[in-house]
């Protein structure tokens, strides 16, 4: 029967091992809920916070790993260089994938948008609902959730339209060539007046004669207004300028065609 002694000498170096682990992970767990609440109290983007909650959990993880096999008197360095060897078998493997992780990192670390943003890009456009290391996430105004690659992502022309707390609406409307533009323009500013939601910083409202059609001369309306008011702006004044002009006899023109009919001897 073995000695208490040799069992002790066996069994330790076990105890020791799970000691290390179980403390180091309840360790871990302290550490991540006080990043939480720093992070919770600062501005950063929420992707971004996500993105160093994720790195830091692993790298603490990887760290507690290394301790415990030290501790069993396990050399680290053949594991280290297996590892490095089967990284770059990897980096081979995936050079697309990782391609979208060195997107999602430049993504996060100098971000063109923030969580909420709406933006177009990849021809799609929606509000951002996450960035991972892999795809950013938008979903669009129906409600279809769209993941765009980062590495598509990050080489794509990338429109903002959240960044700035206000934006220029441009419309355009059609009247036909009978009609008198002076008085035309006249109606369109003084519907834009009565507007609340229309801003006369950093410029006054804008109608001036833009083009000449088929049928129409066209007229160019151009003002500004919040961000969150854009859209409830734009549908108002299609509505509001268009009863303006129809009460005023100036009936939107329609594509028409006349035919001259000659009788020859």
């Amino acid at each position: 029967m073995p000695s208490w002694e040799t069992i002790w000498t066996i069994v330790w170096p076990i105890l020791k091992v799970l000691l290390i682990l179980v403390i180091g992970h309840f360790l871990i767990v302290y550490i991540l809920k006080l990043m939480n609440k720093g992070l919770k109290k600062s501005p950063m983007d929420q992707s971004l916070a996500r993105f160093l909650r994720k790195a830091l959990n692993i790298l603490l993880h990887i760290l507690l790993l290394i301790s415990a096999l030290n501790s069993l008197g396990v050399s680290t360095g053949g594991i280290v260089a297996a590892l490095s060897a089967a990284a770059v078998a990897v980096t081979v493997a995936l050079k697309d994938s990782l391609s979208n992780v060195a997107g999602g990192i430049l993504l996060l670390l100098s971000p063109r948008f923030s969580t909420g943003d709406y933006i177009s890009a990849g021809g799609s456009g929606g509000t951002v609902h996450s960035v991972d290391l892999l795809h950013t996430t938008i979903i669009t105004p129906d409600r279809r959730r769209i993941s765009i690659p980062n590495g598509v992502l990050i080489n794509d022309h990338i429109i903002n339209y959240s960044e700035e707390a206000e934006r220029r609406l441009e419309l355009t409307f059609r009247i036909p060539y009978q009609a008198d533009v002076q008085q035309a323009k006249e109606i369109a500013l003084a519907v834009i007046a009565q507007h609340p939601m229309v801003k006369t910083e950093p410029e006054e409202p804008f109608v001036r004669v833009s083009g000449y059609e088929a049928s129409a001369v066209t007229l160019t309306v151009r003002v500004w207004c919040t961000n969150k008011d854009y859209w409830t702006l734009n549908h108002d004044l299609l509505e509001q300028v268009r009863d303006a002009f129809a009460k005023a006899g100036m009936d939107l023109p329609y594509q028409q065609l006349d035919v001259h009919i000659r009788k020859e001897d």
